[in-house]
């Protein structure tokens, strides 16, 4: 996702801070900084910046980065976000909190429209009858239950073929679709008692994220920090292995 350039001090001025230096060693001294800079990034500033700019990140989120590192030749790390995971690939949903901007179809969505239940163009947004794990994230129970009973739908309409207002019985407890009486808009309704309370809302507006976490400005402040003092370190150990040219 960003690349790490050495930036500052020269590579001239970083070799003459070490006594001795041999000049063909500079470009692995630099390469060794640059990737043990962008590692530190990974591991220490990001996750703590996620921690700030997120309400309790889960484990999953703050593992999702990966460093690509730097060579001889690129003088160029990357702090990247994974793309291939199992279950969401992180950079699909850290990347609108990094960027901003529309976030994507998750899978609860596609199972709806596959079932019939939401438009191709609409998305799902938790309703306040939802429950929230201690991360803020919609209860993998929940929406295990809303799946299963989605599983009954055939040919349209509900499990026992019932329909409910203008949409559809999922079980006895849950509807999808726009409740009758009032203003309320289409959704995944669960009746408690007498009420409907939502689940799950139905919009045709895409929800969007402002940007909350800094990524590009966390990784460069730990390079301007550290490039200097990882090039000494990585210098001065070729030099005392009596290493003179790679």
């Amino acid at each position: 996702m960003l690349n790490i350039h050495r930036s500052g001090i020269s590579l001239a001025d970083a070799a003459a801070s070490v006594a001795n230096a041999p000049a063909g060693l500079v470009p692995y001294a630099a390469a060794t900084a640059l990737t043990r800079v962008a590692q530190q990034a990974m591991k220490v500033d990001i996750p703590a910046a996620m921690r700030a700019s997120f309400n309790n990140p889960v484990p999953y989120t703050l593992n999702s980065l990966r460093v690509e590192p730097a060579t001889k030749d690129t003088l160029s790390a990357r702090v990247m976000v994974k793309t291939e995971a199992s279950g969401h690939a992180p950079e699909n949903f850290l990347a609108p909190q990094v960027l901003g901007g529309q976030r994507g179809h998750k899978g609860l969505e596609g199972a709806l429209r596959y079932a019939g239940v939401l438009g191709s163009s609409q998305f799902a947004v938790p309703g306040q009858a939802l429950s929230l794990d201690a991360n803020g994230n919609v209860k993998g129970a929940e929406v295990r239950t809303i799946l299963a009973t989605l599983k009954n739908i055939q040919g349209g309409v509900g499990a026992k073929g019932q329909r409910a207002g203008k949409g559809k019985r999922l079980s006895n407890s849950l509807f999808a679709g726009k409740p009758n009486g009032g203003d309320r808009p289409a959704g995944i309704w669960r009746r408690e008692g007498q009420r409907l309370r939502p689940l799950f809302i139905f919009t045709d507006q895409a929800p969007r994220y402002s940007e909350r976490l800094d990524f590009d400005g966390v990784v460069m402040a730990v390079a301007r920090e550290r490039f200097q003092p990882e090039f000494e370190k990585a210098m001065a150990a070729m030099v005392a292995r009596g290493v003179t040219k790679a």
